[in-house]
């Protein structure tokens, strides 16, 4: 990372969600402070329900040295501020409207599809930067803003990784009776509820042929079939919504999600699958090109309805060939840290502040 002039950055984040946005947040704002700049947070909801481990993420913000305000940021007295920076559009008007009091410029991150809608669209023109998380996301945002950059989210590769025990036991075959782990994290949504049924279905079956542990990290109750459960029985490790998703990964033998997850497994030196709303299938580091982007939504094109069958044989076959989890595992890692790093995203989000100041 280039050295730059050390900045003051506001950033508003409406509410502390169990989501991958919020821990998009939390990591930029730790990695901006890392990087030498000032970051002020506001919590411009701190009253709103439903904050599943909000007083932990305060402490990991506290503990970077972020400084935290809550309310309505028109009525806090931030300056000086260089940058403000929103995320959740439901602070996309008051990042407009502190910007202009403040006659500084501010930038704009879409974290998903739906953020051109009427109401939205004049933020989006008036921001100096608007930033898309992906490149299906930047599609939608074209000719609706004056500059554009695509900035992917990263992972801190310190915090996820492959642990002291990769490259040994947890590679090799499994012992008679040892389970094989399967690690399914995100929510459970009502567009990926299919899906998910069809991983259980799958693990459970699987059951019937070896030892699994299916774990379950998620914001919500799994709600599967009475018969896939009682098939799945004490197979089930359902732990709700975790805070230190890393340690859990160090447990796993293959990863399931989609986009963070993925990044955070891929990190963890650990095979992964694609499954949202759809089965994007294994990911092969090899076959990942930085320059095409990377898209593990499972929602695209490319990822077809979910089918108990080929999630079942993908699991299957991880489960009886070692040597491919083993090099599945090492070149996610590597790949991980080149090209997925939390570096590498406060490094080019600075860039997109330099362009801002300068618009």
């Amino acid at each position: 990372m280039r050295e730059v002039t050390p900045l003051r950055v506001a950033i508003l984040l409406a509410q502390f969600y169990a989501s991958g946005q919020t821990r998009h947040v939390v990591d930029l704002a730790r990695g901006l402070r890392r990087a030498g700049h000032e970051v002020v947070l506001v919590n411009t909801q701190p009253s709103a329900c439903a904050q599943p481990h909000r007083d932990r993420f305060l402490r990991t913000l506290d503990e970077a040295g972020v400084e935290l305000r809550y309310g309505d940021p028109l009525e806090s007295d931030l300056e000086p501020v260089d940058v403000v920076h929103a995320h959740s559009t439901l602070d996309w008007g008051k990042a407009d409207r502190l910007a202009c009091r403040l006659a500084r410029p501010f930038v704009l991150t879409a974290h998903g599809l739906g953020v051109t809608r009427k109401r939205l669209r004049p933020h989006l023109a008036r921001a100096a930067v608007v930033i898309a998380v992906g490149r299906r996301v930047a599609a939608e945002l074209q000719g609706h803003c004056r500059r554009l950059s695509v900035i992917e989210n990263g992972v801190d590769t310190e915090t996820f990784g492959p642990g002291a025990e990769s490259g040994s036991a947890w590679l090799r075959a499994r012992p008679q009776g040892q389970p094989f782990v399967i690690v399914y994290a995100g929510r459970l949504s009502a567009s990926r509820r299919a899906a998910f049924h069809a991983l259980a279905e799958a693990v459970a079956q699987l059951s019937g042929r070896r030892a699994v542990r299916f774990v379950v990290l998620s914001d919500g109750l799994p709600r599967l079939p009475p018969a896939v459960t009682e098939r799945l029985g004490p197979n089930l490790d359902f732990r709700g919504w975790v805070w230190d998703t890393a340690t859990v990964m160090r447990e796993a033998d293959v990863v399931v999600g989609c986009g963070r997850v993925i990044r955070e497994g891929l990190a963890s030196g650990r095979p992964c699958l694609i499954l949202g709303p759809g089965y994007g299938g294994l990911v092969d580091p090899s076959l990942l090109r930085p320059d095409r982007g990377h898209d593990f939504s499972g929602s695209g094109p490319s990822s077809p309805l979910p089918s108990t069958a080929r999630l079942l044989r993908d699991l299957d076959h991880l489960a009886t060939h070692p040597d491919l989890r083993r090099r599945l595992g090492s070149e996610g890692r590597r790949y991980a840290v080149a090209h997925l790093s939390l570096e590498a995203t406060v490094s080019a989000t600075l860039e997109a502040y330099a362009a801002a100041l300068r618009a």
